[in-house]
């Protein structure tokens, strides 16, 4: 019986043409053991597209601020360049890949962000799987655009790629949901790799400092996903993405053994 696993793709990878193909090629070897979905962001593409448009951009508490004139260039840029980008990437290395974003299938109803100021910021309210599962059961790759449904009006609202795929991963119930980023992991103060973090270890890594800024959503995404009955979550260095097969058996075996003594790649989370 295959394993599923929820991968969000993201990092500086993405523009590297060496990696992406690595990625695919991975993605395309690992569908013999696991079911797939990928979740992805775009934050370098959509601000090039502000920049074209001249659509003012700025930032809080790590949110993009998102005028309904933003939220257009948004879709425009995950949607209509990321997502068909990253479809093509996976076809080219023999994946069937679909493109989608939350709005389809209704799989991502969102609310706005409590803060007004960050305009059409979305929060993940409920997350139907069950396109998801049609999908991966048949062969097929969802690959998905972090834009959610806003149940009321059918507006289309930004949510942060970590958050979404996150929600995802927990929604499905994932054996591993992976996070591919920039860094190696969750690193202590000593700029030192931790292979292994439980939910008490983060709460105390959050409180001393060891943990800030742009980490915070990505672990609290993975506790998240556990917390809706994922397995385990992983983050890892998109430059280790040709490995991403052996990864994946590394961590199976680690969850199976209860061993975490061996992972030499990324910071695993277990609750």
């Amino acid at each position: 019986m295959k394993g599923l696993t929820v991968i969000k793709y993201g990092g500086h990878a993405m523009s590297d043409d060496r990696l992406n193909k690595a990625f695919a090629e991975n993605i395309f070897l690992a569908q013999n053991s696991w079911k797939i979905v990928i979740g992805h962001g775009g934050g370098p593409q959509i601000n090039s597209l502000l920049e074209k448009l001249s659509i003012e951009s700025s930032f809080k508490n790590g949110l993009r601020k998102t005028s309904a004139e933003a939220m257009k260039a948004v879709e425009m840029a995950l949607c209509g360049d990321v997502n068909t980008w990253l479809v093509t990437v996976l076809e080219q290395a023999g994946c069937q890949a679909v493109g989608l974003t939350g709005k389809d299938a209704k799989t991502i109803l969102a609310r706005k962000n409590s803060d007004g100021e960050l305009g059409f910021v979305g929060e993940v309210t409920k997350v139907d799987p069950m396109l998801c599962h049609i999908l991966a059961e048949n062969g097929y790759i969802p690959v998905f655009a972090p834009i959610g449904y806003e149940e009321e009006t059918g507006t289309s609202l930004n949510i942060n790629a970590d958050t979404a795929t996150g929600a995802l991963a927990g929604a499905l119930q994932a054996d591993i949901f992976i996070l591919v980023t920039d860094v190696k992991g969750v690193l202590n103060k000593n700029k030192e790799l931790l292979p292994h973090l439980d939910f008490a270890a983060i709460k105390a890594l959050k409180e001393d400092g060891t943990i800030y800024g742009g980490m915070i959503p990505k672990v609290d995404s993975c506790m998240h996903a556990i917390n809706m009955g994922c397995k385990a979550g992983l983050i890892f260095d998109g430059a280790n993405a040709a490995k991403l097969c052996d990864i994946l058996h590394d961590v199976q075996n680690s969850l199976q053994n209860n061993d975490f003594s061996t992972l030499t790649y990324g910071t695993l989370i277990t609750e």
